[in-house]
């Protein structure tokens, strides 16, 4: 089966929010106690969460003579790279990726070490509780496999307004993503980063920091070995936040 994707074209974004309001509903998330300013200028909530999976990012880029203000918006949520770090370094093999090219967690098998929380260079999964202790599980946007698996399309590009979110075959994606970006003098990212991603975005202008994207992602890397001889006498609750990080710093040290 070909890899599917996504493509955001950021110069069709209005930062309506519809995506994230459309993943809320369709993935019955609660919803979070935020303020007027919870994150940079009107962002709301402040960042990704377990209970949010897929956020509209506003970036400001100034003021305008007449004191109006300048933004740009840029929807964040699971990149599903080719190489994830998440489906490498899950001790429990609870990160599993899909025919179609994207990364889903098996909530039955999951035992919420963090592992991929610690290992994500997108900060992407959370953890619905402590690291380790019992029904802490790891969760993050999945595609909405269960939509496609019945014919649809992804919640959030089926709900945006504007068409700025398409979803479909990704070497398709991506040659449409750089007719855009060569009409708009603008860039694409996605098509090489992590192995080539399954968000591709169309980007107007600028750089990828300009639109809080991560420049040149590289994933940490957990010793697997040491957490599943951790795992086998003692169980998946001795697997804290501490122990990951120690995993991660043993394979620093040594690589």
């Amino acid at each position: 089966m070909a890899k599917k994707a996504m493509l955001i074209d950021l110069n069709k974004c209005t930062g309506c929010r519809g995506c994230q309001v459309a993943c809320k509903q369709w993935n019955e998330l609660s919803a979070e106690k935020t303020t007027f300013f919870a994150g940079p200028g009107y962002q709301n909530p402040a960042d990704l969460s377990a209970s949010t999976w897929s956020l509209v990012k506003f970036m400001q880029e100034g003021v305008s003579w007449g004191g109006e203000l300048s933004w740009s918006f840029r929807k964040h949520q699971c990149m599903h790279c080719s190489n994830a770090p998440c489906v490498e370094n899950c001790p429990a093999e609870a990160a599993k990726r899909t025919t179609e090219g994207f990364t889903v967690f098996d909530q039955d098998a999951c035992i919420g070490c963090g592992a991929c929380v610690e290992t994500c260079p997108f900060k992407v999964p959370h953890l619905t509780g402590p690291a380790g202790e019992e029904n802490t599980k790891s969760v993050k946007c999945f595609f909405c496999v269960d939509r496609i698996k019945d014919g649809k399309i992804p919640a959030c590009a089926k709900t945006c307004p504007s068409g700025a979110i398409e979803y479909g075959d990704q070497k398709e994606l991506v040659g449409k993503a750089h007719r855009i970006a060569a009409k708009t003098k603008g860039s694409v990212y996605g098509e090489t980063e992590m192995g080539g991603l399954s968000m591709i975005y169309a980007l107007p202008k600028g750089k990828a920091r300009d639109f809080n994207l991560v420049e040149n992602p590289v994933a940490r890397r957990v010793d697997i070995a040491m957490l599943k001889q951790i795992i086998r006498p003692f169980g998946a609750a001795t697997l804290g936040a501490a122990l990951i990080g120690l995993a991660i710093e043993r394979i620093e040290k040594e690589g």
